[in-house]
């Protein structure tokens, strides 16, 4: 005979269970019906993340290592970003003892490539054939440096919006397309053409808000960028993120070659 005390809890499992039955059957976990989350609860996150991300600091200043693989090779460098919002960038590389080996300076319609060892200058537009001269990745210096910071086009509201296993996907106004994290609204991926018959790809990985200090802005760890025309392959992992004042960055931005540097400008007409 069962002691009282054990059929009662027999009962209370057997209760417990019918419950849960009951309501796993309501759900349809086939994958003919995809789940949904509220579309504009998601689009005001996404604003708001996008909003903060551009009323933050003007002024920025990052360290890490850029691996680029296209058809003709493959390197890997440490580099050093400065920038002043996105229209002006400073990119310096480092060699494998640490020497600078190489400058990129991007600013309005202009990129300028700083060869110290040949002691030339290279000038070109501001476009994708004028990066694709310059490092072989044919992508505007606008698009590149947006990815950077993390910052895209504003999105369609929506009633509602599928989730997939990787975010949520919402399309911008300049047709970009976006995978945004559901509980932070933040870019998890985004597609979109970087030039006349060569789609891109780009992945990111973000820290743990919760392991960041209150002061620290959040910014990318890694920025994993594909194209499929002609198939590049760039990897930007950033570390040590800062925030300087414009006065400590204004004397970093002037670039001031020595005259014996000769100056070329090979797309110009």
């Amino acid at each position: 005979m069962i002691p009282l005390d054990a059929r009662a809890r027999i009962r209370v499992l057997a209760i417990g269970c019918g419950l849960l039955l009951s309501a796993c059957a309501s759900l349809d976990f086939s994958p003919e019906s995809p789940r949904t989350v509220p579309g504009g609860v998601i689009v005001e996150r996404y604003q708001k993340e996008q909003g903060v991300r551009r009323q933050g600091p003007t002024h920025w200043a990052v360290e890490g290592t850029l691996e680029i693989e296209t058809p003709d090779q493959g390197r890997r460098n440490r580099i050093e970003l400065l920038g002043s919002a996105w229209s002006r960038v400073r990119m310096r590389v480092r060699g494998p003892f640490r020497e600078i080996a190489a400058e990129l300076f991007a600013w309005d319609a202009r990129v300028r490539w700083v060869d110290p060892e040949r002691r030339l200058v290279t000038e070109v537009p501001a476009t994708p054939e004028g990066l694709h001269h310059l490092i072989g990745v044919p992508i505007s210096p606008e698009h590149l440096f947006a990815w950077i910071m993390g910052m895209a086009e504003p999105v369609a509201p929506a009633a509602t919006l599928p989730l997939e296993p990787s975010g949520v996907r919402v399309e911008s106004r300049s047709g970009e397309r976006l995978w945004l994290d559901p509980e932070s609204g933040r870019i998890r991926e985004r597609t979109g053409s970087a030039a006349p018959g060569s789609n891109y790809r780009v992945v990111y990985t973000w820290p743990d808000p919760g392991a960041r200090r209150a002061s620290v802005h959040l910014m990318p760890e890694t920025i994993l960028v594909t194209l499929d025309k002609p198939k590049i392959r760039m990897e930007f992992v950033l570390r040590n993120w800062r925030f300087p004042s414009e006065g400590s960055t204004k004397a970093q931005f002037e670039q001031a070659l020595d005259a014996g540097f000769t100056l070329s400008r090979p797309l110009d007409p």
